[in-house]
């Protein structure tokens, strides 16, 4: 039988105090994501690849096409809820308007056992119809120890980007589409989204202002 006298109990204590909050600080920090998710979206007539980073209260959204030159950008903040559109063809940028109440909540959610496997993770399936638009859309789910998915629902929801399919399916933390199916209801394919990368990374808070040179269109 182990014996202690009260200086190594002290400090056994004083172990366990600070190994359970250290541990308890570390698993806190999880969900902080900060990187890039990369994406390729095939439609009925093009392809194009897509780069979200995310960093604190900020996202960018990069959409590029076969030729990897640059079509727009989405740069938004998830604290002030200002989502700017640059336009690189045209070397501007103006302020998305979005309308909360377009977020449509008739739709229905069928989640089943079917499974799938996506860059070597156990997907499952959940498919979502959307009677306002009549669309039935595929996803394949996988959990993750990331907690970064509800904030581009709330920030990039409606806001007329390549994925919209994307961050349009129902919030649910640390639960994120791996792949994206999109469908009329007369099961003709609309879209096919695929995230190919998910990459941890530190960024720079540049990436997240408007290029130099590029100027505000402002809408009446």
């Amino acid at each position: 039988m182990w014996s202690f006298n009260k200086r190594d109990l002290r400090q056994l204590i004083f172990i366990i105090v600070f190994t359970l909050f250290y541990s308890s600080e570390t698993y806190s920090n999880i969900g902080d994501f900060q990187g890039k998710i990369k994406i390729l979206k095939e439609g009925i007539y093009d392809t194009l690849t897509v780069e979200i980073f995310i960093k604190d209260k900020f996202i960018r959204v990069d959409e590029y096409k076969k030729d990897k030159k640059p079509v727009r950008s989405f740069i938004a903040n998830t604290s002030s809820g200002n989502i700017y559109l640059v336009s690189y063809q045209h070397k501007m940028y103006s302020l998305v308007k979005v309308n909360p109440s377009s977020s449509n909540n008739d739709v229905e959610i069928i989640k089943s056992e079917n499974f799938i496997e996506v860059n070597g993770k156990k997907c499952y399936q959940w498919r979502v119809k959307d009677k306002a638009s009549q669309t039935v859309t595929t996803y394949w789910v996988a959990k993750i120890e990331y907690n970064f998915e509800p904030k581009l629902f709330r920030i990039l929801a409606n806001a007329g980007s390549a994925i919209d399919e994307f961050v349009k399916m129902p919030q649910t933390p640390n639960i994120i589409p791996l792949k994206v199916v999109d469908r009329t209801r007369f099961r003709k394919l609309r879209s096919n989204l695929q995230i190919i990368e998910i990459s941890s990374m530190k960024l720079s808070e540049s990436l997240f202002k408007i290029p130099n040179g590029f100027s505000e269109l402002i809408s009446g």
